[in-house]
Formats: C-alpha cells, structure tokens, sequence
C-alpha cells in the first residue's frame, strides 16, 4: 500500500507522488511570534513533524521550510486590525523586534524540547521584504493586481476568470463573504473594485511602527504575501506539500495560492498537497484566554515531560478535532512509561531458545507502515507499538539478539512519532510525584502480572489496593481506579 495523504484542493484522500523522484519539498505554515505557542499550535508543527519523519523513513529526502510571522498579519487577519506583534509589543511596553527576539528564541528552545526536527530554514518575513515586493511587481505586470492610494490589491474577480480562485477548501466565489480577506469597511470598500480583493501591500499610517518604502507607499506586506514569496524562494514556483492549519483553508491558502500562480504566471497548481490539520477543545470549549482554557506548551512543560505531550500529539489524527485534557495527558504518560517499561525488561533479560519473537517484528513493521500509509493514521499506529510491547513482555524467553532487534524496532518506529525512547538522566523527570504515582506503578506491575498469566499475584495487588480504598475497575483501554 502506498502514501495516500488527505488533499484539501480535491478533498480527498490520494496517492502520493512526489514532484522529482525520491525528494519531498515541503512548506509549512508557522508561528506568528507575538505570543507564546500554545498546544493547538504545538499539536499542528507535531503533525509535520510526523509527516517528515515518515516520510525520511521511507527512503525520500526531504526539504521542509516553516515561516516565522513578524510583520503583516493583523488582528482580524484580513486587511485591517492592527498588526499582531506591534499589538503585543506595545502592551508589554517593548519594541516589536525586541519582543520578536525574545519569542524567536522561547520558540526554538520549546520546539527542541518537544523533539520537533530542526526545518531546513525558518525564513522571518522581515528578511524578505525585497523579494515580496517584487512580487507584487510580477502580480501588477500580469495583470493581478492594482494600487489606489498607496495601498496595492490583488484583483480576485480578474483571477477567477483565469482560474478557480476559491477551489482550496470546494468553495465557489459567490460561497464568499464580503472581503476575500473576512469583513471590510465601508472606507475600504471605496478603494477596492470589488469586495471580494485582498490587500498585497499597505500603506501604512504615521503610528505604524514597522514599515518600508516601496514604488507605492511607506507600508508593509499583507499577512498572505509571506509564504507565497518564501515558499517560492525556497522550494520553486511548484512544491510538492503545503500544509497548516483548518483555519488557513479560507482565507490564507486560497490567496497564497492566487498568488503564487500571478507572480509566476502558471496555470499549473504551485502545490500538488495541500494538508490541513484540526483544531485542538478544552473539554469541547474553543481554547480562549478569556475562558480560562488556554494552555500553553511552556505551562505544560512545567508538569510534564515533553515526551509525554509526544505521545498525546501522535494519539490524535492530524484531521480530527481532539479534546484536551490533563487526564489525557495522564493516559500518555501510561503509555510511555509502557514503551520504557518493556525496554527495560528487555535489558535485564537473559533471553532463551525461543525465536517467535521474530514473526511479531514483522507484523509491527507491516502494521505500523499500512497505518501510516493511511493518511498518518498515527492513532492506529501508537495502539500497535503498544500491542508490539506487551508482545515483547510475554516472549522474554526468545533469544537475546531477537529481543535486543525488538526493542531496536520498538524505538525506531516509536522516533518515527516523534519519541525520543531514550535512557533518562537521573532527575530529567518533570512528573510530579505523589500518592498517585504509587498507585500507577503498582497498577503497572498488575498489567505486567496479567500479561505473564500470573493472575493470582495481580489479584493480590488489587486486594491490597482495596483494602487502602483504592477501587480499580478494568477497562478496554486499561485499569482505572478511584478512591473508594
């Protein structure tokens, strides 16, 4: 079974195939640095990490660009608001860059700690605004777009009558709200042909902070403009995987789109993939500060190992909207200390005569690939680890070099989620401990009792547990307990 990956631009699932043979060129839609990454964003670059791991296992070679926004994306993301960083810059009382390089660096060093591969560049919008304007040069020179009072707008309507502006997402063009860009005043309207424009490049008003002199004003790139330039400088005028967010389906990847064919003058799409990953609830709440539900990964790291929002991140499909919750997180924790657990096991056993073991490696390797194959089925693909590793704890008998290839297979297909399934450091822990931890280890021994067949001695654990209590309830997905 080959790659099939879920194509928003045919809305459905398809075949890969790469652009040139053996390589991947692939853009991802990044952080707009004015605030601290939170786990919805964490959850989508986990996604494309996923994806590249993958894909380098595979045997492709793979070029991945992420953007960092620092200028241009506005507070309504469309063409009016104030800019996102100036916003948050002005209220922590700092110059836009200052805050910039401070979020730049947060961001790097929280991206690391959640095992995140480096990208092959992370292109800033600041260092390239020659190149965007240019290329609202190339959109004007072929016929895209046009200026009124400073400000240059890409023509939608003369767009469509070429092409199929709003085809990302299976819209039509009268399915568009007023503004291709979201709601637009009456002020602006004035400027525009048709409601339906976008702005390019901004003339920018005397409080604005962050601006550049260009043919048509003192101003600054629209939020769209960055990727389409970048991805293009970095990948070429066609590149095979564009992905991001649900909410860039409209109106962020149709326009990169428009644009990316006017500056070059294609027909042919500029991306082949677009892929698109969902949106993360608290306890089925859109995540919101002003409702108390917004978690950033930095708060989290404070309580968790970041290996174990890994295994969150993996146990959700990258097109499902998934809930968020710290029980969630407390369920991944189980799992990993399961992976960790039979690593262990396999270390301290002498191993035997047996070599069943070896169907088992092949099974894994065969299931965990048709999982992934199905556009990243990464749930599928971490219940089989999981079902691999109890395989492993019931056949320590099998010979020494069998079980040091399972465990080698256990991490080799746990990085491809993005696991590290690593020795730890004595002290590494960011798991509180407490009363509850005891009662998760002895569980944990319970299972393995179980798994061996040794029923009598996890009965007894369970007995005891009661006897302090503790109900324990088994479930499809594995113990549960409370206090009686």
């Amino acid at each position: 079974m080959a790659l099939e990956l879920y194509n928003t631009l045919k809305n459905e699932k398809e075949e890969f195939q790469p652009i040139e043979e053996g390589k991947v060129r692939m853009y991802s839609c990044g952080q707009t640095i004015y605030d601290d990454m939170h786990v919805g964003n964490a959850k989508t670059y986990a996604a494309w990490d996923i994806l590249q791991r993958y894909l380098e296992w595979k045997g492709y070679e793979v070029f991945h660009v992420m953007n960092i926004t620092d200028v241009g994306h506005l507070t309504d993301d469309a063409d009016e608001g104030e800019d996102k960083v100036e916003k948050a810059a002005r209220e922590r009382k700092l110059e836009p860059m200052e805050l910039v390089t401070e979020q730049v660096r947060k961001w790097y060093r929280e991206m690391d700690a959640l095992n995140m591969k480096r990208h092959n560049v992370n292109p800033r919008a600041t260092g390239h605004m020659i190149e965007m304007i240019e290329a609202v040069k190339d959109i004007i020179d072929n016929g895209y777009a046009y200026e009124n009072n400073g400000t240059v707008y890409f023509d939608v309507e003369k767009f469509e009558k070429d092409h199929d502006y709003p085809k990302l997402g299976g819209r039509t063009i009268e399915d568009l709200e007023t503004g291709a860009g979201g709601r637009v005043s009456d002020e602006e309207l004035k400027e525009k042909h048709s409601p339906y424009d976008f702005a390019l490049w901004i003339k920018a008003d005397q409080s604005h902070i962050m601006k550049w002199p260009s043919p048509w004003s003192l101003g600054y790139p629209g939020w769209h403009l960055e990727c389409s330039v970048m991805g293009a400088k970095y990948l070429g005028e066609r590149f095979d995987i564009h992905s991001g967010g649900v909410d860039h389906i409209f109106p962020h990847h149709p326009n990169e789109r428009a644009q990316n064919m006017a500056m070059a003058d294609i027909d042919e799409e500029p991306v082949n993939y677009w892929l698109h990953s969902e949106h993360i609830t608290v306890e089925g709440e859109k995540m919101s500060k002003s409702e108390g539900n917004f978690y950033t990964i930095a708060d989290l790291l404070q309580d968790f190992d970041p290996e174990v929002i890994r295994v969150f991140f993996a146990s959700i499909h990258y097109r499902s909207q998934s809930d968020f919750s710290f029980e969630s997180l407390k369920e991944s924790q189980k799992k990993l200390k399961r992976f960790y657990r039979t690593l262990e096991e396999v270390e301290r056993a002498e191993g035997g005569d047996e070599t069943d073991l070896d169907q088992d490696i092949s099974w894994i390797k065969e299931e965990f690939e048709k999982a992934m194959d199905d556009d990243l089925n990464t749930p599928l693909a971490m219940s089989k680890l999981i079902e691999f590793s109890k395989k492993i704890n019931k056949k320590l008998d099998n010979e020494k070099t069998i079980l040091e290839e399972a465990a080698s297979t256990l991490k080799e297909l746990g990085k491809i989620l993005g696991l590290k399934l690593e020795k730890k450091k004595p002290g590494s822990s960011k798991d509180k401990r407490g009363p509850e931890d005891f009662i998760e280890l002895l569980l944990d021994i319970r299972e393995e009792l179980r798994e061996k067949g040794e029923y009598e001695s996890a009965d007894n654990i369970r007995d005891r547990l009661s006897e302090m209590d503790v109900e324990v309830e088994d479930t499809d997905q594995g113990p549960e307990w409370r206090f009686d």
